[in-house]
C-alpha cells in the first residue's frame, strides 16, 4: 500500500512538472522577444527585471554566490548580487508556492536561484570567478 502511495506522488509530480516545463518554455522564449519602453506598473519582485535592465552585466561573482545561504528571503538575495533577478518560473501559492529566478553575467554567466515558500532552496551557477 505505502509503495502505491509513493507511486502516486512521483506520478502526481511528474504531472506537476511535465505542465509547468511548457510554461517555463513559453517565459525563456518570451525573454528573447524585444520589450517595449513603457514603465511597468505590477508589483512583483521581478517586474523592475526587465530583460533591459538584466543586459546591464551584474559582476556576478563565485563570492556573491557562495554568500547566497538556504533559507534566506529573495530581498536578502537581491542585496547580495545587488539586483533584481528576472523570473524564470512560478508555480503553486502560499507556502507551497516555488519560484526560479535568473540573474544573467556576463559571458553566458548566470545565477539560478529556486525559492520554496519564499525561502531559498536551492541555487545554480555558471561560469563564476
Amino acid at each position: 500500500m505505502k509503495n502505491l502511495y509513493n507511486f502516486g506522488f512521483v506520478a502526481l509530480l511528474l504531472v506537476v512538472l511535465g505542465c509547468n516545463c511548457q510554461r517555463f518554455q513559453d517565459l525563456t522564449d518570451q525573454s528573447k522577444m524585444p520589450t517595449s519602453s513603457s514603465p511597468s506598473t505590477s508589483s512583483s519582485p521581478a517586474a523592475n527585471s526587465s530583460p533591459a535592465s538584466s543586459d546591464k552585466k551584474t559582476g556576478l561573482t563565485l563570492d556573491k554566490f557562495n554568500q547566497i545561504k538556504n533559507g534566506m528571503s529573495y530581498k536578502e538575495v537581491v542585496d547580495i548580487i545587488g539586483t533584481e533577478g528576472a523570473q524564470i518560473a512560478s508555480s503553486g501559492e502560499g507556502k507551497y508556492k516555488v519560484e526560479s529566478y535568473k540573474w544573467d553575467g556576463e559571458n553566458f554567466q548566470y545565477i539560478l536561484i529556486t525559492f520554496m515558500g519564499e525561502k531559498m532552496y536551492s541555487k545554480n551557477q555558471n561560469g563564476l570567478k
